[in-house]
């Protein structure tokens, strides 16, 4: 990824582009390099600083970082909603994860290329939505699908062999077993409605 980015970076630098807006990861903010998701996105973004830091009164830098997609929930709580009629995980129950809606990101995304360069320059937007326990999850999943979904808490080892032998990668089932940071309810950044001009 830091590869690709720095290399888009560059050319688009070059070229005579004066705004790049990142799509990172609020990992960057909250794991640094720990796990390949957070290490992934922090070192393309150490490039495209690196790029913009070079020519800063011609180069322009602003970041996204948003928590987990609404819409991941499809890749990783399919298949147990499916055929176990569960929510399937290694937190507790009552653990809580910020979830964000790409219409969200998107809005975001638009407003900061539509509006002027100097601006948004050199921001770094967090974009956090809900904050949900796994129990609450549940209860929506419920009311969204009509018929009862449960939370199941897994042991790590199991989790992690359940989704291995679905086809996700080592580093990234390592990656999904980190607990959700304790205070991950206090996440929730309602600040973005100043940007996007609505609440999250």
């Amino acid at each position: 990824m830091s590869q690709v980015k720095g290399t888009f970076g560059k050319i688009a630098y070059e070229q005579g582009v004066r705004q790049i807006v990142d799509l990172s990861s609020a990992a960057v903010s909250r794991l640094g390099k720990k796990g390949i998701i957070a290490y992934m996105h922090t070192t393309a973004e150490e490039k495209l600083w690196t790029l913009a830091d070079d020519k800063p009164e011609q180069r322009s830098l602003v970041v996204l970082r948003p928590t987990r997609f609404m819409s991941s929930q499809l890749m990783t709580d399919v298949h147990p909603v499916k055929h176990l009629n569960k929510l399937v995980f290694c937190a507790s129950p009552s653990s809580v994860t910020t979830w964000i809606d790409s219409r969200d990101i998107s809005d975001c995304a638009v407003v900061v290329l539509s509006e002027s360069v100097e601006k948004h320059d050199r921001n770094v937007y967090e974009l956090c939505g809900e904050a949900m326990s796994n129990e609450e999850r549940a209860v929506v999943f419920t009311k969204v699908l009509g018929q009862s979904i449960t939370y199941e808490q897994k042991s790590l080892e199991d989790f992690y062999k359940t989704i291995t032998a679905r086809g996700i990668t080592h580093s990234m089932a390592y990656n999904f077993t980190f607990p959700a940071p304790k205070d991950a309810s206090n996440a929730v950044t309602p600040e973005i409605s100043i940007i996007i001009g609505r609440p999250l």
